[in-house]
């Protein structure tokens, strides 16, 4: 038994190292390629017009289309600078779908915003309402159950289909906090008097619609206590503007970003500007009074 257990063992590790070989080969050895790594000696669509600069092969996409170092598929996965000026063409990017945008066309590639539900007519967009529900609800002039909304999964888990769970500051803190029973009953009161609701989790921890609504207003009747909320132009979304405590948050910040660089030999451009629109919230959040339905402050 306990040769044959050293003996998977063995088997076992070489198999992963065989596996592992090819990260310390070239393409030209391999001929495999990273993980989430585009395609290549494919064609390019008619479509796409690519910088001059970007090199093609019988207008395929070859390593050195996209890579500017030069001898690309005879360097070893593992002896790449990735962080080299051109590894990719016209780099360095602070993001990588400023790259793919040099053939992709950017507006055709956006996720489409399912949260717009009305068209120019204020008429119900029906497909965007089954991303979330399984069926459409055809009348919405009063809150409904969280049974009668026939969701396609629990609202703590269904908005994760398309957003992070940190999308913004404090959300993981939120997520995973659950009211106690004062708080609880402040909620409650704040709900009624502002004429909102403020849903929780099925376990009673707070969840991305305690604060946000995921309906573009108007969607729900006016007699529906669930569609009270902010009106802010969906289209764009939220939206910010320069502030004078900008340079005071610079200062602030100035030696530690400095010594991030230092550290990491990537510069990080962070400054400070004020909402200037909000969108999707159930109060507005700008001047606090979202926060107020829940906290309480000493003044």
């Amino acid at each position: 038994m306990k040769q044959l257990l050293l003996c998977l063992l063995f088997c076992s590790s070489q198999l992963i190292a065989a596996d592992d070989q090819w990260q310390h080969q070239s393409y030209k050895q391999s001929k495999r390629l990273p993980d989430l790594h585009h395609a290549v000696d494919v064609k390019l669509l008619e479509t796409m017009q690519p910088p001059k600069t970007f090199e093609l092969e019988d207008n395929k996409i070859v390593c050195a289309s996209c890579h500017g170092l030069k001898d690309m598929t005879e360097i070893p996965y593992d002896k790449v600078d990735k962080k080299a000026p051109d590894f990719l063409r016209g780099g360095p990017y602070k993001n990588i779908q400023s790259f793919c945008f040099n053939c992709h066309d950017k507006k055709a590639s956006e996720r489409e915003n399912i949260h717009i539900l009305l068209d120019e007519n204020q008429a119900i967009n029906k497909k965007n309402c089954l991303f979330c529900h399984q069926e459409i609800h055809e009348k919405r002039d009063h809150k409904l159950g969280q049974a009668q909304l026939k969701l396609r999964l629990p609202p703590e888990k269904l908005c994760l289909g398309c957003h992070l769970k940190s999308p913004h500051l404090n959300a993981i803190e939120h997520q995973d906090a659950k009211p106690k029973p004062e708080m609880k009953k402040y909620m409650d009161k704040q709900a009624q008097d502002q004429n909102i609701i403020l849903p929780l989790a099925e376990n009673g921890h707070v969840t991305c619609i305690s604060c946000h609504s995921p309906h573009q207003k108007g969607v729900l009747e006016p007699s529906n206590i669930a569609g009270n909320q902010i009106d802010g132009d969906i289209k764009r979304g939220i939206t910010y503007k320069a502030h004078s405590w900008d340079q005071v948050f610079r200062n602030d910040k100035q030696d530690r970003l400095m010594l991030w660089e230092l550290t990491h030999n990537e510069g990080i451009d962070i400054g400070y500007e004020r909402i200037e629109q909000e969108v999707l919230l159930r109060l507005p959040a700008k001047d606090g009074r979202l926060c107020l339905s829940c906290h309480q402050f000493e003044r």
